[in-house]
């Protein structure tokens, strides 16, 4: 056991037991840990293997992923075996998310598996320490992960932020092109030469409305998609397409995945138009160009018929809500169904760091709130543990950790740990957490600092990756 390295370290090793050892990645376990993911993640154990994931971990490991490097996978490893010894893995990704305005770096840990044989035997956990270690030590005061439903609770992980739903658009209703008459809009490749118009359109859309959590998007991160789109043999590559018209170069962009893995069509997370343009006339030709791009796009598993497209938009972003009132050639509503939104599993392990990094915001609130210049203390009891926050003048002057807590009658406010990261990413209102959860207790006095602090707003955090 390595008693003088850090876990965050690249050469930390720690035994087991049973012959089983916990370590990071070096580059020679590339292939090893290919084999692991495309034998394990299948639909269905008769599946052939996924051999796309597996040039994506080979492309992961390269050293020139975006996200993540060459020591990123955390494993485990059966020393007894002579063969196929890494028996469970998963890697870390890094991201930004802004939380209205201020920078936080965002650990992903992603490619979660375990080999069948050695499952219940807390090896996940034991992974899961090691990318929790290392993304603390680079300054992340935040994980999350886009992953299964419940199992990521066991390791400290709360659904608190909105993720994208979709529309589900079938084919058999988009509207046909009127008569022989040229479309007004198609899709192109998007070039190096683009960049500039699709991160400034981008981030002029990321700044709308009154949105709690988005995600800034270097340029770095679109480079590189223009760049290997065309090699790709992953599937996870962006492909981004321009919308254009015969008079005009850049009227929008859109991105949907190199390969799609069914009947459907995705266009994933962003779809963005210039403003001023007609949407009603004009969506009804992206609709088709996306259909004609479905046609021509490798599928990754069995072969099947495109029947629908699917189109992965926050609630209030303005194309879904004119995609939602699109009419047919008689006026009458497309059939299009949408999904609810889904969420992210979010960890945040040190709240009062969290909370000073955050106080510019929770102050901002503050000042455009009745209790603007507010100065007294506000303490959060989460059974178990307590933070006392102190505001002087509308200031968040300091936040205290006091473990252990005392009695939760002694506090403004009392939330179960995991619960109070709904309201602090504006997941949930505060009514509507008291109405959910009893043990959600809030004083009189607190309520109306709290709905100021903390404000149910809609979020447009896109996972990277």
């Amino acid at each position: 056991m390595s008693l003088e390295l850090s876990p965050a370290d690249t050469q930390y090793v720690r035994d087991l037991g049973d012959g089983l050892r916990l370590r990071w990645s070096r580059p020679e376990d590339a292939e090893e840990l290919a084999r692991l993911e495309c034998e394990v993640f299948l639909n269905r154990p008769a599946d052939p293997l996924n051999q796309p994931l597996a040039w994506h971990v080979r492309e992961l490991l390269s050293g020139s992923h975006p996200l993540m490097g060459s020591h990123d996978f955390a494993l485990v490893e059966d020393t007894q075996r002579s063969r196929d010894r890494v028996v469970a893995c998963a890697c870390l990704w890094r991201q930004f998310w802004d939380y209205e305005g201020v920078r936080l770096l965002v650990g992903r840990p992603e490619l979660v598996v375990t080999d069948p044989d050695y499952r219940h035997r807390g090896l996940i956990r034991a992974l899961f320490g090691l990318l929790h270690a290392r993304s603390e030590a680079e300054g992340a005061l935040v994980q999350a992960i886009t992953g299964i439903p419940y199992f990521y609770r066991q390791f400290g992980y709360e659904y608190a932020l909105d993720l994208a739903g979709y529309l589900s658009f079938p084919v058999a209703m988009i509207p046909p092109a009127p008569g022989n008459e040229r479309e007004p809009v198609q899709l192109r490749d998007a070039t190096l030469e683009d960049l500039a118009s699709v991160t400034a359109l981008y981030e002029a859309q990321r700044q709308r409305g009154e949105l709690a959590v988005t995600t800034p998007i270097g340029e770095e991160w679109w480079r590189y998609h223009v760049l290997h789109q065309q090699g790709c043999r992953t599937g996870e590559h962006w492909h981004i397409q321009v919308i254009c018209s015969d008079s005009e170069s850049f009227l929008g962009f859109l991105v949907m995945p190199t390969m799609r893995w069914s009947s459907a069509v995705p266009v994933m997370h962003c779809f963005e138009m210039v403003p001023g343009i007609d949407l009603f006339r004009l969506l009804p030709s992206v609709l088709r160009a996306i259909l004609a791009r479905g046609q021509q796009m490798p599928v990754r598993r069995d072969p099947a018929e495109i029947d629908h497209l699917r189109i992965y938009l926050p609630t209030e972003h303005p194309i879904r809500a004119a995609l939602l009132h699109l009419t047919n050639r008689y006026g009458e509503p497309l059939a299009v169904r949408s999904s609810r939104s889904f969420a992210w599993y979010v960890r945040v392990s040190d709240l009062a760091a969290f909370l000073r990094r955050v106080a510019p915001v929770l102050e901002r609130r503050l000042a455009q709130s009745p209790l603007a210049g507010y100065s007294g203390r506000l303490s959060l009891h989460f059974y178990g543990r307590e933070l006392q926050l102190a505001f002087q003048r509308g200031r968040l002057e300091a936040v205290q950790l006091v473990e252990p807590a005392f009695d939760q009658g002694q506090a403004e406010a009392a939330f179960p740990p995991l619960v109070f990261l709904q309201l602090l990413f504006g997941y949930r209102s505060l009514e509507e957490l008291r109405y959910a959860f009893p043990d959600v207790e809030v004083q009189p006095t607190a309520e109306m600092l709290l709905q100021a602090l903390f404000p149910k707003r809609p979020s447009w955090a896109i996972p990277l990756g």
